[in-house]
């Protein structure tokens, strides 16, 4: 059996010696089971909430020419902390014939096993995200201060001890900007003027209309300190720095930084931006329609994908799933559903079926005998591990007194140095194995995070999260004429690639 290696380290506290790790790990799972090696990929340094990683997704392309039957990764974590896009390339990879092992977490194809790995999923994101909001709390000191947060600086400025400068070549060309644009004069003008005089931006690229409108709106040119302003990352790990946060978590201190524009121009500007901007939009404002089950509804007679239109009527907008055929060919008479209607029973039973609390009890028994189970194998590895770095340290020593003799050559340094590298790897894993230690949960956690899941539902109210919420548990919905068909599942794929979902299905008469 032909099988691929994926490994990934994701911040300054990993190195690139805890793929090392990983590598061999995944070597020897190869090695006890028999398979054959037939490449290897490793991110370093790329976070697993997010997909935009090469050799990740150059190891995907790779499955769908056959190159492998079998992904090794050490543990599901580094395949993703992010449960959608998890679901979604496990099931690339199942399209392409190929399956998953992690060598620390044996799960098979059994219902069980299925539940299982959705939950663990779902705790691996759920603790990423309690390290970014640690590491938030700490920043948020910092910028209490006034103090640089780590980044770019705006055009205009420089950092010189964690403090604010002004760069005042950069200055000149914010001054041009908010000047010109005060005078009335355009974007595409105000981009000819400043190649014309040699001004490019921080990244040294020519300047386009969306960066003037973000230098435009910046408060910090009036000495405004502010941090914490814009999202980072939507709830599945993509990037969304255009949305900006709530005005209770922005920090912001007035006279913090140097200015370098008059507040009176900028007042004006912001006046001048609103009036276009509300111009504008009274051509072009219209309100988008989300549809939670996009792709997921299917025609009971002709088999064709539903898709979402909107009528409006004396004014109102109202949105609707209708059959593909009839829209485009009509092929097809089967009926016409309303949005709220469909969408509203899905969620019912979304909520009745996965979130019952008869349902919690048996997940969180499940997870805390996987728990016990993997904390005894970390423990073993644990002292695996500490007896080697006791060895090599006693191993370096020697090295080390015989070069404090006088016995210098290449042979001792390269023994050295390899040592040293080795005890750097063992060190770092050991790292891994207390950083994991110090997320322990038990049965309230667990039954916390159901419950976490469950007030999603109900409390979301962003429809973007609640499309993925709803999709992540929705295989499909058959519109009859009578009835709907609501196929719900537990997780998309099993770890071991067989394509087995855990799904039931809910029929609804109407």
């Amino acid at each position: 059996m032909k099988a691929v290696i994926y490994a990934r380290y994701s911040s300054d506290n990993q190195r690139e010696e805890s793929i090392t790790a990983q590598i061999r790990a995944c070597t020897e799972y190869c090695k006890h089971k028999k398979m054959v090696i037939v490449g290897t990929y490793a991110d370093e340094a790329r976070s697993a909430l997010t997909d935009n990683r090469p050799e990740f997704q150059r190891m995907i392309s790779d499955a769908k020419t056959g190159l492998f039957d079998v992904l090794v990764i050490h543990k599901l974590d580094r395949f993703a902390r992010n449960r959608y896009d998890s679901a979604f390339y496990k099931r690339e990879l199942h399209k392409a014939g190929a399956r998953i092992d992690s060598v620390l977490e044996r799960l098979d194809d059994s219902p069980e096993s299925v539940l299982m790995e959705s939950l663990l999923e779902g705790l691996a994101e759920y603790y990423s995200k309690n390290l970014a909001r640690e590491a938030m709390k700490g920043m948020k000191e910092t910028a209490l201060q006034a103090k640089h947060c780590g980044g770019i600086p705006p055009l205009g400025f420089d950092v010189e001890n964690k403090q604010y400068i002004i760069n005042e070549w950069e200055a000149g060309a914010i001054r041009l900007i908010f000047e010109m644009y005060d005078s009335g004069v355009g974007y595409s003008k105000i981009i000819d003027e400043l190649a014309a005089k040699g001004y490019k931006t921080k990244a040294g690229r020519p300047f386009a209309k969306n960066s003037l409108h973000d230098i435009l709106k910046n408060e910090k040119y009036i000495g405004m300190y502010i941090f914490n302003k814009r999202q980072g990352r939507t709830s599945d790990g993509r990037k969304n720095n255009r949305r900006q946060k709530s005005e209770e978590e922005i920090i912001r201190i007035p006279g913090a930084m140097p200015a370098i524009i008059d507040e009176n121009l900028f007042r004006r500007v912001q006046a001048k931006m609103t009036s276009r901007q509300q111009n504008s939009e009274k051509a072009r404002l219209r309100a988008k329609t989300v549809y939670l089950l996009s792709g997921l509804v299917f025609c009971g007679s002709c088999e064709a994908a539903y898709i979402g239109n909107t009528i409006t009527r004396n004014g109102v907008r109202y949105g609707y799933y209708e059959c593909g055929a009839r829209d485009r060919t009509r092929t097809c008479s089967n009926r016409r559903v309303k949005k709220s209607e469909l969408e509203n029973i899905v969620i019912q039973e979304i909520e009745q079926t996965i979130f019952a609390p008869e349902v919690r009890e048996e997940f969180t028994e499940k997870v805390l005998d996987y728990y016990v189970s993997n904390t005894k194998k970390d423990n073993s590895e644990r002292d695996y591990l500490e007896k080697e770095i006791a060895k090599i340290n006693i191993v370096i020593g020697n090295l080390v007194k015989a070069i404090e003799s006088g016995n210098i050559s290449n042979i001792i340094m390269e023994q050295l140095q390899g040592r040293e590298q080795e005890l750097t790897m063992y060190k770092n894993r050991l790292r891994e194995l207390d950083a994991q230690q110090e997320f322990e949960f038990g049965r309230d956690e667990i039954m916390v995070y159901l419950e976490h899941l469950s007030k999603q539902f109900k409390e979301t109210e962003n429809e973007e999260q609640l499309k993925s919420l709803v999709q992540s548990f929705t295989e499909k919905v058959i519109v009859y004429e009578d009835r709907f068909d609501i196929v719900l599942k537990i997780v998309l794929v099993t770890n071991g690639g067989g394509g087995a979902y855990l799904t039931v299905t809910k029929i609804v008469y109407c």
